[in-house]
């Protein structure tokens, strides 16, 4: 099932070139963003409860420093305190939705990258990728680059106070230099497809970002 699933995807992107003149790596571009469109109302709702028990705990830092100071010599009554605290506001630090968004996402997004790591054939060359099934370290660069940059954006503009903004370009410097890694030696569909992903937050982050205008 689970190779039929993978196929059904590359004959997806395949499909998708013929609309894009044969060009494939347009394709696993227009595909890649595509699934991630699709699951964007899903997504977006996630991030915009994240962001909202986000702001609920930034709000409540000082009273839960209140009640650390208030039973630092007896932790049982502290944690007690502290989820009464966050239950008389409504915020559940587990919550199952997240682990249901998880689950959904997880498989749609491995049989894309399974189907782009496999490679789509022999000589199929992309502006100047001669091989979209070999790595390109340009296209590597330029994807980690495009990862981080979103990341940084996405962190500066999330509004809840959860990163600071000293930590925030150190976070996003840590996500290019492992997605470079990660890249350095993966196919350069594999690049195409991360690259549209980070296009897909980017646009996240835009509609989050209008939320407070």
């Amino acid at each position: 099932m689970w190779e039929s699933a993978v196929d059904l995807v590359r004959m997806g992107i395949i499909g998708a070139g013929n609309l894009c003149g044969g060009s494939l790596g347009s394709a696993v571009l227009l595909v890649s963003f595509g699934v991630r469109l699709a699951l964007l109302p899903f997504t977006l709702r996630l991030a915009r409860e994240a962001r909202a028990k986000q702001a609920k705990l930034a709000a409540l830092r000082p009273a839960v420093e209140a009640l650390r100071k208030r039973h630092a010599a007896d932790p049982t009554k502290l944690w007690q305190e502290t989820q009464a605290l966050y239950r008389a506001n409504e915020i559940r630090l587990f919550a199952p939705r997240s682990l249901l968004g998880l689950v959904i996402q997880a498989p749609v997004f491995a049989a894309l990258f399974s189907a782009t790591r496999r490679g789509l054939g022999s000589n199929v060359r992309f502006l100047w990728v001669a091989e979209l099934a070999r790595p390109d370290a340009i296209l590597a660069v330029a994807a980690s680059a495009l990862t981080a940059t979103v990341a940084a954006n996405s962190m500066s503009g999330a509004g809840s106070g959860a990163t600071p903004a000293v930590a925030a370009p150190i976070i996003a410097a840590v996500v290019g230099v492992t997605t470079l890694v990660f890249l350095w030696s993966a196919s350069s569909a594999v690049a195409l497809s991360m690259a549209a992903g980070s296009l897909s937050t980017a646009q996240q982050s835009w509609l989050l970002a209008r939320d407070r205008v």
